[in-house]
């Protein structure tokens, strides 16, 4: 008897034991998982997602601000200078919602401005330098795509905040001294010496991938052809032109050696410069505006080394977007509303109706709208 029983209990149950064979062939072949139940709690936001969120409330009520002071201004008081800001700050608000998001976040909440209401021609060149720098110093530690985007809206809000100082002759507020509001380094950083310190060094990369390296021979080739362009071009300028034209030459042969030594210290072959360049016709007939237009298109190579790159390089490489845009302008170009980021502005979500701003939206990583790499 008791063999009879001790043999019942090491039979298995051939039935049961099938039955489990098909659940577990029936989730291998669905991709069906079991998932523990959802405890309520939210998951941590993360900076570039905070940061986004912040500079999204930051443009709302800046927007709000610049509005009701240029329809508080006389007809005659009114400046294309404060027209241009609203403007910014429309495409700028949109492009910064989250994707899919019918409203504006109001968290974190913003402390740059009083509200529309109070502000004045002084408080809204204070906000929108303030805002300008804390996105430039977001991008230094946000995540790549982000990143690009908050260098795009810095650069921005920076420039045409020293646009309206000089159209409204106010001094322009100093900004706190730290290391991100410092002047871009007129040193040379020293090269890596081992492949095994270089950061963007890749077992396996794709040949089309953009990388840190890709986007550094880049930045070479960019500054190669400026201290070219600037060369020919300061032959055909006037007095004044071509002194301003000397100075900026000066400064693209530093951020030659600059992207040279940066791409060294990457572990990147630095590309060969040529022989010459193939300029357009531009040059010969408005040798200005060529300069302005060459500015110009250095940016989106800048903002694609801010997504691609981080620490040193990416500090470079935002100073170097800013400067280029500032220059750009001083040749007489036209800043466009996110420098170096491709976007369709006809794609970019509408902003909410007055009284639904301050409804939350749904955090998510990155922006839809930047079409850019990276």
């Amino acid at each position: 008897m008791n063999g009879q029983t001790s043999e019942k209990r090491r039979t298995p149950d051939w039935g049961r034991v099938l039955l489990v064979a098909v659940v577990a062939l029936l989730v291998a072949g669905t991709g069906m998982v079991l998932v523990p139940r959802d405890s309520g709690t939210p998951a941590p936001v993360s900076f570039s997602e905070s940061a986004r969120a912040e500079a999204s409330s930051d443009a709302v009520e800046l927007l709000e601000s610049a509005g009701a002071l240029s329809s508080a201004e006389a007809p005659e008081a009114k400046t294309p200078a404060l027209a241009g800001v609203v403007t910014l700050l429309t495409t700028q608000a949109r492009a910064l919602m989250a994707p899919g998001a019918t409203t504006v976040s109001s968290a974190p909440a913003s402390t740059l401005t009083p509200g529309p209401a109070a502000a004045t021609r002084a408080s809204l060149l204070e906000h929108l330098s303030a805002s300008g720098r804390k996105r430039l110093a977001d991008a230094r530690e946000a995540d790549g795509g982000i990143a690009r985007l908050l260098a795009a809206v810095g650069t921005a809000q920076l420039i045409h905040s020293e646009t309206l100082a000089a159209s409204w002759q106010l001094p322009l507020p100093a900004a706190p001294s730290s290391p991100a509001n410092a002047e871009a380094s007129t040193t040379v950083p020293a090269a890596t010496p081992t492949a095994a310190a270089c950061p963007s060094v890749s077992p396996t990369p794709k040949p089309s991938s953009a990388t840190t390296d890709s986007a550094l021979a880049a930045a070479v080739r960019s500054q190669q052809e400026a201290v070219y362009a600037y060369q020919v071009a300061q032959k055909r300028l006037d007095a004044g032109a071509a002194t301003l034209a000397a100075k900026d030459l000066q400064v693209h042969a530093l951020l030659l050696r600059q992207a040279e030594a940066l791409t060294r210290a990457n572990c990147g072959d630095v590309p060969p410069a040529s022989a010459g360049y193939q300029l357009p016709e531009l040059f010969a007939k408005n040798p200005a505006a060529a300069l302005g237009a060459l500015e110009a298109s250095s940016l989106p190579g800048f903002a694609d080394l801010v997504a691609l790159s981080t620490g040193e390089t990416r500090a470079w490489a935002l100073d170097g977007l800013l400067a280029s845009a500032r220059r750009s302008v001083a040749w007489g170009a036209a800043l466009p509303a996110l420098p170096g980021v491709t976007f369709d502005a006809g794609q970019l979500p509408a902003l909410p109706t007055p009284g639904t701003a301050s409804a939350p939206v749904q955090a998510t990583s990155a922006p839809a709208q930047a079409t850019s790499a990276g």
